[in-house]
């Protein structure tokens, strides 16, 4: 059961220190959105749980920010063509409270120097459609442009450590060898209709389906993946448990119809979706498909 604000501004007000187990434990069942800054910087480890450090450790990082080098004109022209992109795949099915003007000066220039800034921290990093994919929910959740940023790049942290472990191939595969497995009469419905699995799949995949879900939704999953027990490895269980919430809408779909339902998933409850993916996990893992 998800817990008030009023019980996360209690524990996020602790004079000495932030208990970051309860905070964690708390988060798994979902974030106000009024906390959720606050929340999402101690669970990416960017803000410090000794309060007496926050505010040196704050200063220091907007300095060391500000010192980056945000110019590159060729990482900037490919940023502003996939931002007619990504406002495509966001148009008419976010929140209103949410929604945002990607093509707006003010969110370019943002969205281009975090990630210019990001690409010239990283030097073997190029740009790539993923990085905007990744970055929008910390847009659409953080005020602060250097917050944002160290967030951005402890979750491309997080997902290139995750990626180690399995490569985005192999996670594809398994996703797919899964699908087959859990909803068969829905895949044979996808091959039937010739749906190309790199038409849907990898983005779903590798941008965590900040492309093809409300924000809102987007939000709330990736509360639980910055907290649950199985962090960003439940994703894969999250596509299954989506496919299985519309499989009788897909069925009735055909070829172009079904990638654009893919593309441009309505809202969704996304609680539900959760409980239902680690029933799945557990599934698999009862019948050794692990």
């Amino acid at each position: 059961m998800a817990c008030t604000e009023e019980e996360f501004t209690e524990l996020l007000s602790g004079e000495v220190f932030i208990d970051m187990d309860k905070l964690i434990a708390i988060s798994r069942h979902g974030i106000p959105d009024k906390v959720r800054p606050e929340v999402w910087k101690y669970l990416l480890g960017i803000s410090k749980t000794d309060k007496s450090e926050e505010e040196r450790v704050k200063k220091q990082q907007q300095q060391e920010y500000k010192e980056i080098d945000k110019n590159d004109s060729e990482t900037t022209k490919k940023i502003r063509a996939h931002l007619k992109r990504y406002q495509n795949f966001n148009r008419d099915k976010s929140d209103p409270r949410l929604k945002i003007d990607w093509q707006s000066v003010e969110i370019r220039n943002k969205v281009e120097n975090i990630i210019i800034s990001y690409n010239n921290y990283n030097n073997d990093i190029e740009y790539s459609f993923g990085m905007l994919a990744i970055l929008g929910p910390f847009i659409s959740t953080l005020q602060t442009e250097s917050d944002i940023f160290f967030c951005f790049a402890a979750m491309m942290k997080k997902i290139e450590e995750n990626l180690q472990s399995e490569s985005l191939t192999l996670k594809l595969s398994r996703f797919m060898m899964y699908f087959r497995s859990v909803l068969p009469e829905l895949f044979s419905h996808f091959e039937e209709e010739e749906i190309n699995s790199n038409d849907w799949a990898t983005s779903w995949i590798q941008n965590f389906l900040s492309c093809e879900l409300p924000i809102e939704c987007t939000l709330r999953l990736w509360d639980t993946y910055l907290s649950g027990r199985l962090g960003l490895d439940l994703h894969v269980y999250v596509c299954l448990a989506i496919l299985t919430n519309f499989s009788e809408e897909l069925l009735e779909l055909e070829h172009s119809e079904i990638l654009s339902f893919l593309q441009h998933l309505p809202g969704i409850d996304i609680d539900q979706i959760i409980a239902q993916a680690y029933n799945i996990f557990d599934d698999i893992r009862a019948n050794n498909e692990l």
